[in-house]
Formats: C-alpha cells, structure tokens, sequence
C-alpha cells in the first residue's frame, strides 16, 4: 500500500506551473485587490467584484442589475475610490457588468 494515497496536499500552497500557474496568480491577485476594495466601497457598491484588468480599464461584475445601473450613473466616485489603490492607480476608466443566473 502507498503513503501517497493517504498524505493531504493543502491547497492553499499549491502553485502549478506554467499557464495554470499564471491563472492561480492572476486569481490570488484579484482576490487580494477585490478585498482591499470591499472596505473602501460605500454598502451601496458592495456585491461589485473586481474581474478584469486591461488597457487602464477596471471591470467590474455584480449579480444585482440595480446596484450596476448604480456604479454606472456613479462612475466618478468609483474610479476615485479604485485609484486610491496603488495597483489600480493608472486605471482611467470603468465598466461594470451583470452576471445573471441562468436557471
């Protein structure tokens, strides 16, 4: 009997390598970035997730079609707030969409 089928791997060190390894990064950046942000966010903008970054632009997704009609007439207050992070400092504009749930 092998001891390898009864070691526990703990998966919050895993780092695979390669293009999956760069995904995991990609990953562990935006979860440390969408924290960062959850408390500078006013409770109105709270379910907005950080999902992309490119070209100076921020995305943005949320379930709740009110709270993107929100961030999108207010997009002023959510670019200051998103510029307040060193990383996303260069970001000159913002979009937000809606993920809706297919059932």
């Amino acid at each position: 009997m092998s001891l390898k089928k009864n070691k526990t791997t703990n998966l919050s060190n895993f780092t695979p390598k390669g293009k999956l390894g760069a995904l995991f990064a990609q990953a562990r950046a935006f979860n440390r970035l969408n924290d960062q942000l959850s408390t500078l966010l006013p409770e109105a903008f709270k379910t907005l997730s950080l999902c992309a970054l490119k070209d100076e632009v921020a995305t943005f997704v949320t379930h709740n079609q009110a709270v993107a009609f929100r961030a999108q007439k207010q997009q002023d207050i959510l670019l200051n707030i998103v510029k307040n992070l060193d990383d996303l400092s260069d970001v000159q504009k913002i979009i937000v969409k809606v993920d809706l749930v297919e059932y």
